[in-house]
């Protein structure tokens, strides 16, 4: 495949979106596991809860933009269900890993994007709300739908249904979606029976065919996901957020 990548969705600039609109107050109750993740005051991504303690977003939101430099996990905040000012639950975030492909350091690239992919544990577990399963992995066709947060509109979730799979080559995801800055780690839902599960993780934006916007996203199959699930099970958390060639403390100022 080839595409032009653009710019990974961080957390500045807007652009009016066509394709996307405002859920209603009552269509956003289902939707509660996905909320905004605050970023040290600075910005914020998108991210859903899958277990009742752990978030799912992209592996970028949780370096600094300017630095590339890991934000300190306390620095995180997770509102679920944030909805113009009310919320279902928030948490600080405890811990953070990452995919061990990614690099913050290394430019923006389809392998890039296939490890763009964190889990953040929480201070404590949200229980009022149920997480989103996990479809393994979309494909080419399926139509899908992208919940987010978005500069344009950031205090409210944002849908897109539905939007479609363009193409899918290894955990590589190409989409149609309409989406802007703040949605990066938005979850992408496929529906099956009637059944929404995350299939991916909204990563960056570029074009194809040199006029078509389209959105890229990591699969979390067995070979993404679980990986990072298992890192963040053996306790391995420096490692998650590790620039290559230096060490944690290092990277946070303590050396």
């Amino acid at each position: 495949m080839r595409y032009v990548l653009l710019i990974v969705l961080l957390w500045a600039g807007a652009a009016q979106a066509e394709g996307r609109r405002l859920l209603s107050r009552t269509e956003a109750a289902d939707w509660r596991a996905v909320g905004r993740l605050n970023i040290d005051g600075r910005g914020f991504c998108t991210a859903t809860l899958i277990a009742p303690d752990l978030v799912l977003t992209a592996a970028h939101c949780v370096f600094s933009d300017r630095t590339r430099l890991p934000v300190r996990p306390n620095a995180l905040h997770f509102v679920a269900g944030y909805y113009i000012g009310d919320y279902i639950a928030h948490r600080r975030v405890r811990r953070v890993m990452v995919h061990r492909g990614y690099d913050p350091l290394r430019e923006l690239s389809e392998r890039q994007i296939t490890s763009d992919i964190a889990v953040l544990e929480l201070m404590d577990p949200i229980n009022e709300v149920h997480p989103f399963e996990r479809e393994l992995r979309p494909r080419a066709g399926d139509p899908i739908v992208v919940v987010s947060y978005a500069a344009d509109r950031p205090e409210a979730p944002s849908i897109q249904e539905p939007c479609d799979t363009i193409a899918v080559e290894d955990r590589f995801v190409v989409m149609d979606c309409d989406v802007t800055f703040g949605a990066s780690g938005s979850p992408v839902f496929t529906v099956r029976n009637g059944r929404a599960r995350i299939s991916s993780v909204v990563s960056a934006i570029g074009m194809r065919g040199g006029d078509q916007q389209v959105a890229y996203g990591a699969a979390i199959d067995e070979g993404a996901l679980d990986s990072v699930l298992t890192d963040m099970v053996h306790g391995d958390a420096d490692r998650g957020i590790r620039r290559p060639g230096s060490s944690i403390a290092q990277q946070l100022g303590r050396e």
